[in-house]
């Protein structure tokens, strides 16, 4: 059973890293840092609160920003070029300080990197993904065009290269979700660049019909998703999903390739990780359980069951309804395109969340598709959640038969949580 716990780079600036590697292996009895090699554009914490510990700030919003101080050459001969943070750009390199100080403790560093989201110069407007309606989503780039598996190749091979790490984990590996720095569902309904047009039209999918049903979806009133769903075409949905899996499958092939090979050459042996969504989103976000199963050596899911699953669910049925009195149908309805059948209103689930359940349900569900010989590790919430929720969403997991857990995360959460993350964990220290 693996344990292991998530940073954020400005854990580690505003407390030090010896600090932070004291709490998490003397207070959590963890010895797997999960550290973020690239940011998101979120608040810190989310979707409310303030860091209980962080002795500079209350608040943070970072900006999708790459946080490993590259210099400009390793990025310079491709279409985009990550952001780096001020920090970075100023050779800041928060991941070797950390690596250097659990190094001391006996405990290991894993790079988190984001595959498809962040914040990029150069022609992010040719590469990045775009809605139904034509928008640009400037952070985040489409799996179909070429320059973005060269981008992600580069990334990947340029961190392993630099940290030597036995492990990686690949986030954001997906199309985009409704979150952000704001919430919005059309997000979701992506790509149709010019490239993905033109693959979907050779593989058979009717891009009028397409977007006429998509279009019925997103332009209900509220509380007919459900009817408007059952008018559209769904076997043109079911393909335009397949099809956005297909991408997503074959750009990480060439990532697995790729570390393979770096593998052979070097004999550094690192394991190839994902970060995906809980079973009951992937399939919405590109993610094939299955095909990627034969592609990494384990993938960690995230059933966070105070959010309702990997991102805020309430703020997508916000923004779907802007009515008060019609988000009570609209959540109804969500949960039932969703395949979760629990009895609870809208305003139980933003008070309490969903049932601890959710957390063995989607992790059994997980297990089964992703393959009995790879690894599944559930993530467990452990900030704006009570203490007490903690340890039942472990057994949860435990129920669920994973194969490790990964708490999130350590900036977010109190110390008493951390403090019971070691009393859970302390018999495997």
């Amino acid at each position: 059973m693996i344990h292991a716990m998530h940073v954020h780079p400005h854990d580690i600036r505003d407390e030090g890293a010896a600090v932070v590697v004291g709490n998490i292996v003397d207070r959590a009895h963890i010895k797997t840092i999960i550290a973020e090699a690239t940011t998101l554009e979120e608040r810190h914490p989310y979707p409310r609160g303030v860091l209980p510990h962080n002795p500079v700030r209350g608040v943070f919003v970072s900006h999708a920003t790459l946080e490993v101080p590259f210099g400009g050459e390793t990025f310079r001969d491709l279409a985009v070029r990550p952001v780096l943070s001020p920090a970075a750009a100023d050779g800041q390199d928060y991941l070797g300080s950390l690596r250097d100080a659990a190094a001391g403790s006996g405990a290991e560093v894993i790079p988190w990197l984001k595959a498809l989201n962040g914040a990029f110069a150069g022609g992010i407007d040719r590469v990045c993904v775009r809605t139904i309606s034509g928008e640009p989503v400037p952070t985040w780039l489409c799996p179909t065009r070429p320059e973005t598996a060269e981008f992600v190749l580069r990334l990947v091979r340029s961190v392993q290269e630099r940290y030597q790490s036995s492990a990686l984990l690949l986030d954001r590996l997906r199309y985009p979700d409704w979150s952000g720095a704001n919430v919005n569902p059309e997000r979701m309904l992506t790509c149709f660049c010019d490239v993905c047009r033109k693959r979907m039209q050779l593989d058979g999918i009717d891009l009028t019909l397409l977007k006429r049903s998509l279009l019925s979806l997103r332009a209900v009133s509220p509380g007919g998703l459900q009817e408007a769903h059952n008018r559209a075409n769904l076997e043109m949905i079911e393909r335009w999903l397949a099809f956005r899996q297909a991408r997503i499958t074959e750009l990480a092939g060439l990532i697995s390739a790729d570390l393979r090979d770096y593998n052979q050459v070097t004999g550094v042996n690192t394991a190839f990780w994902l970060n995906l969504w809980p079973p009951s989103f992937a399939r919405f976000m590109g993610q094939d359980y299955h095909a990627l199963g034969l592609l990494c050596e384990g993938a960690k899911h995230f059933p966070y069951h105070r959010l309702g699953g990997g991102a805020d669910l309430a703020g997508l049925v916000d923004a779907l309804v802007p009515e008060r009195v019609a988000r009570e149908p609209m959540f109804q309805t969500v949960l039932g395109l969703l395949g979760m059948p629990y009895r609870l209103t809208y305003e139980q689930f933003k008070a309490d969340g969903l049932p601890v359940t959710f957390v063995a349900e989607e992790t059994s569900k997980a297990k089964s598709a992703f393959g009995a010989d790879k690894g599944i590790f559930t993530g467990v919430q452990i900030w704006d959640t009570p203490v007490s929720e903690i340890d039942r969403a472990y057994q949860a997991a435990k129920l669920g038969k994973a194969d490790g857990v990964f708490f999130y995360c350590y900036g977010w959460a109190a110390l008493a949580a951390l403090d019971a993350v070691g009393g859970i964990v302390a018999p495997f220290f």
